[in-house]
């Protein structure tokens, strides 16, 4: 998927390709006796999102931009959990006894990278390292057959699958005039568009001589 997102210097800019999927936070009080009581619910986005911090360097052709991929996923259901419900008076008292209700709660599971990188005007960089693995287990038997003591493991059969998936994202920052133009064509650029700009070397360390302090006398 090609996503196009636009953000101002130095504010976030997120990038969502997600569903919604609603989670349990509490109950609803101040209510009269005999009406019905809702749990309050709080949307949480599965999927990828991803959470951009851009800034353009002095020179006007590199961008500093801080990435933050989240990966979101729904796991299932837990036991059902309990919430009470207790009503009050006028004056603040307790009218009757406290209501409990189950309330299946939802398992997610959150990966999140946070990084740094200063790239070319135009240039493609690679995230990646947000790998799951989900393993499935299935078991089939000959109804009746299956269930008989002894020989009835001759008619089941079990089996596990793993499956792995890694997310890699590619992001391109292009630096554009208020008018959505690009400020930097292929013309003006200070590197060839098509080939990777050399990464400016590091100073060579200079090894000082070792030194021995005399001990004090």
């Amino acid at each position: 998927m090609n996503t196009k997102i636009l953000i101002i210097l130095g504010a976030i800019g997120s990038l969502a390709v997600a569903s919604v999927q609603a989670q349990f936070v509490g109950g609803v009080g101040n209510q009269a006796i005999g009406t019905t009581i809702v749990p309050t619910t709080q949307q949480v986005p599965l999927g990828p999102t991803l959470d951009v911090i851009p800034y353009v360097d002095a020179d006007g052709y590199t961008v500093q931009m801080t990435l933050i991929p989240t990966l979101t996923e729904f796991l299932g259901y837990d036991d059902p959990g309990q919430f009470s419900i207790i009503a009050q008076g006028g004056a603040g008292n307790v009218v009757g006894s406290a209501l409990r209700a189950p309330v299946a709660l939802p398992r997610l599971r959150v990966r999140q990278v946070t990084t740094s990188t200063i790239v070319w005007d135009g240039q493609t960089i690679l995230l990646g390292g947000l790998i799951s693995e989900r393993v499935s287990k299935t078991k089939d038997k000959v109804p009746m057959l299956g269930d008989l003591p002894l020989v009835g493991r001759l008619f089941r059969s079990e089996a596990s699958a793993s499956k792995k998936k890694n997310l890699v994202i590619f992001v391109t920052p292009t630096i554009i005039d208020p008018a959505g133009n690009r400020v930097h064509t292929g013309d003006n650029l200070p590197y060839d568009p098509k080939t990777i700009p050399p990464q400016t070397p590091f100073a060579p360390t200079t090894r000082l001589p070792s030194t021995t302090t005399p001990a004090a006398r």
